[in-house]
């Protein structure tokens, strides 16, 4: 990208340039700013949409509220969930539980989160911490870089 000199003084050179009769190299030179201009609105709608995504992730992070096992979503004073504490810690995704017989699943990252027994959750314990299925998660993912 050129310089904000450059687009400070192009518009004046060009300016000139047709004056003196030199059109090929003006319009040479409007075309490159031109592509400069396009190229500068291209990177602002980009970062419009990055900031866009920013403030819903943060929006979002306000609404979620984790347990000690799994998260839940408070929106408009309704408690909706549970979802995944992997997924979400991990991804960011709310990724919803399944609720079986004595446990909720994560189907995508198939997390098992035992539910509380009915004497514990009458005395205001804490459900039990989440298990897995012969499935470790590692603390850092490399990613790679493209």
């Amino acid at each position: 990208m050129f310089s904000t000199l450059f687009q400070a003084t192009g518009f004046k050179r060009a300016f000139d340039l047709f004056e003196a009769g030199r059109f090929d190299e003006g319009k040479a030179l409007l075309k490159s700013l031109q592509d400069e201009f396009l190229a500068v609105c291209d990177e602002n709608e980009a970062l419009k949409r990055q900031l866009s995504e920013v403030a819903e992730v943060l929006d979002l992070a306000e609404k979620v509220r984790f347990d000690g096992q799994k998260y839940w979503l408070e929106e408009d004073g309704e408690r909706k969930g549970p979802f995944c504490q992997v997924c979400y810690d991990r991804d960011g995704l709310l990724v919803h539980l399944h609720k079986h017989e004595n446990h909720w699943e994560c189907q995508s990252c198939q997390g098992l989160y035992m539910l509380p027994r009915e004497a514990d959750a009458a005395n205001g314990k804490k459900p039990r911490i989440r298990t897995t299925m012969e499935k470790t998660v590692p603390l850092f993912m490399e990613r790679e870089m493209g």
